[in-house]
């Protein structure tokens, strides 16, 4: 069994809508091929559920040519499970051991939408399934500024009924300080392009390891916050963040691409942490000033989508 394709990238968005939707989703111009990429094809072996890490455990991968084709040979004996290419975007990064070779950081460009491998039909195995990729750079001043993040994170403070709870957007992660009865809780989130076979979700929040400080002995200060509980709903309450925040993406684009958006696979290619403004603050007896940065996370997403008006295969 073979899948087999090729990745474009759109060089005019606008004559690129125009051709595709003229042609029945057959555009002959506004692309160009997208060179060599890095093409995952997961699988939900073992359990018949993808597995959800950021790279799929359970897959194949491969460099697609120069000319953006790639090809993968499956095994007959998988017939029965479901299959979703993913092709991400390399970028390399020092490694912060010295004489350590760069850490390949990949970014995913185009997701398809799940699909089993037996109801790849012997035509569509033989026939090179073209893959259309448009990576916009979303404006600064339409990102996620710290004051839509203080409102988006107001229902998580009520839920977790926290006694405070603050979010500061730094150069590269956000950082969370939350107190409770006396106790600090503290953690750093990540906001990345999913990967989910989800296709709804198109960025995720997540927290990395949660610091919760409790004041007096644990067997007393155990009977009043349970940490398990906080640091289980304080990831529940990111997750829901993220669905809100994957749904205005998903809203922006259907807006912008009508007749396209509607059949796109939405990805984030890239997150920026950029500065948006300024803050001042003064000391307090001395009433000296200071200019803060005020920083937002600015998503950039890519949009997929295949010939002819497809939505139901790779």
């Amino acid at each position: 069994m073979n899948i087999t394709g090729r990745l474009f990238t759109v060089t005019n968005l606008e004559t690129f809508v125009a051709s595709y939707v003229k042609t029945n989703g057959r555009p002959t111009e506004g692309f160009a091929p997208l060179g060599k990429t890095r093409v995952h094809l997961a699988t939900d072996l073992p359990n018949g559920q993808f597995s959800g890490s950021f790279i799929p455990s359970m897959s194949f991968s491969i460099d697609s040519n120069d000319l953006g084709e790639f090809s993968f040979a499956i095994p007959s004996s998988l017939a029965s499970s479901r299959g979703q290419l993913i092709a991400f975007r390399t970028t390399m990064m020092p490694h912060p051991v010295p004489g350590f070779p760069p850490i390949r950081i990949l970014d995913p460009l185009y997701r398809s939408k799940p699909f089993r491998f037996s109801d790849v039909s012997t035509q569509e195995q033989q026939t090179v399934q073209k893959i259309f990729i448009a990576q916009l750079t979303t404006p600064d001043d339409q990102g996620i500024s710290q004051t839509k993040l203080n409102l988006t994170l107001a229902p998580i403070r009520k839920n977790l009924e926290l006694d405070s709870l603050k979010a500061t957007i730094l150069s590269s992660r956000v950082n969370v300080h939350a107190t409770k009865r006396g106790g600090d809780l503290k953690f750093s989130a990540f906001v990345r392009g999913s990967t989910s076979d989800d296709l709804g979700c198109v960025i995720d929040v997540k927290a990395g390891e949660i610091d919760i400080d409790l004041p007096g002995p644990d067997c007393i200060v155990g009977l009043c916050v349970d940490e398990g509980q906080i640091e289980e709903r304080i990831r529940k309450g990111l997750s829901r963040l993220s669905s809100e925040l994957s749904q205005d993406l998903r809203t922006a684009v259907k807006k912008r691409l009508p007749g396209v958006g509607d059949l796109a696979s939405i990805s984030v290619w890239r997150c920026r942490f950029v500065q948006t403004g300024t803050r001042t603050i003064k000391l307090p007896i001395t009433s000296q000033a200071f200019e803060l940065p005020m920083m937002s996370v600015v998503p950039d997403i890519a949009i997929g989508v295949l010939e002819s008006f497809r939505a139901d295969l790779y």
